[in-house]
């Protein structure tokens, strides 16, 4: 079924933003020669025909016996995507328990990562890109929190493993950072960052992009954080709340990795609330996320009690802090058992205790 059918008005008109805005960014590039700005409005046209053009296959129900044909081919595409992903359906994020009970981060899905500030979100998000992009799929990385030249530093920092504070400050052997940023070859040129900051991206065209260097869509997308990109999409005459927004947000998110058949992992905020009980109740202005999302997952720091359940070495280390994933939704499958993750700060990597 076309991604678009159930469209609201304004998500129509966000997508007609969208495509004025790149294309008078390409303006500005091209000057004011008449051929290239003849060519633009071409391709304005063509946009716009495309997103009013009504959908054509969008029959209003199903009979469940004429669904024979396309469970089986969905049974054969997913029996061959577990072949090759080491038995889950989806791109793998490295933390086993983890790929298990989600089956992988599977394609057209949008799975959501909430934390409150300091807990190791974006570390553990930008792990996971990375570790699709060494598999050898292409992920892109959004990011209006971070540049990419730290996003860089910190992949180097983790893949080469050295520390990334002693790297900020210049104290590592000239020779000892530069073998850290060759490995970054690992990724293979998969993993593409984006980290914008005067103008807010066209998601269509990231995507896109990255389909033209790679030869495929990107298999991870990571919006770093939902947030912060909801509140960079007002403009000055929008009257709706920031919670409005994000609820508004969040299908077209859905609408996207259905589209060009990509995992989509957005990250979100807590509030207060988060630092004492996590969970869904406590995601900042949340809306509707945990009914958009196919998984929510939640990342915290141990108290106290938990700390004296989860002995172990590796909780002693001064260099690792324990964190908890917990999967609080999964449409398809287990949740509400604790993943136990162990922070490398200074590595800018997590890993799995062993269970």
């Amino acid at each position: 079924m076309d991604s678009t059918t159930h469209e609201t008005a304004d998500e129509i008109v966000e997508r007609l933003l969208a495509v004025v805005s790149g294309l008078a960014a390409k303006a500005n590039q091209t000057g004011v020669e008449v051929d290239a700005l003849r060519t633009l409005a071409d391709e304005a046209s063509e946009a716009l025909r495309t997103i009013a053009r009504p959908p054509t296959d969008a029959p209003l129900f199903d009979q469940a016996d004429a669904l024979t044909g396309e469970l089986l081919t969905d049974f054969d595409n997913r029996q061959a995507a577990a072949a090759a992903n080491g038995g889950v359906v989806g791109v793998r994020s490295g933390i086993n328990y983890l790929d298990e009970t989600l089956n992988g981060f599977e394609p057209g899905k949008l799975y959501m990562l909430a934390a409150v500030p300091g807990a190791g979100k974006t570390t553990v998000a930008l792990q996971w890109a990375a570790t699709v992009a060494q598999a050898g799929a292409p992920a892109l990385y959004i990011s209006l929190e971070n540049d990419g030249l730290d996003l860089g530093r910190k992949l180097a920092c983790r893949l080469g493993e050295v520390s990334y504070a002693r790297a900020l400050k210049g104290k590592l052997n000239r020779q000892e950072w530069a073998t850290a940023v060759g490995s970054l070859s690992k990724l293979g040129g998969r993993l593409y960052l984006s980290t914008p900051r005067a103008t807010m991206p066209n998601l269509e065209m990231l995507i896109e992009g990255v389909m033209m260097r790679a030869g495929a869509a990107p298999a991870l997308i990571v919006i770093d954080y939902l947030q912060a990109f909801t509140k960079r999409m007002g403009t000055g005459t929008e009257t709706a709340d920031l919670r409005e927004r994000v609820d508004r947000f969040t299908p077209r998110l859905r609408a996207l990795g259905e589209r060009y058949g990509s995992a989509v992992l957005a990250i979100s905020s807590q509030n207060r609330a988060g630092y004492v009980a996590g969970g869904m109740a406590a995601m900042k202005e949340s809306g509707d996320i945990e009914y958009n999302a196919d998984a929510v997952l939640t990342l915290s720091k141990l108290d106290k009690e938990e700390l004296k359940t989860w002995q172990s070495d590796l909780t002693h280390d001064p260099g690792t802090t324990p964190l908890k994933l917990m999967v609080d939704k999964n449409r398809q499958g287990m949740t509400g058992k604790p993943i136990k993750l162990l922070l490398y700060g200074d590595l800018c990597m997590v890993e799995e205790e062993d269970r």
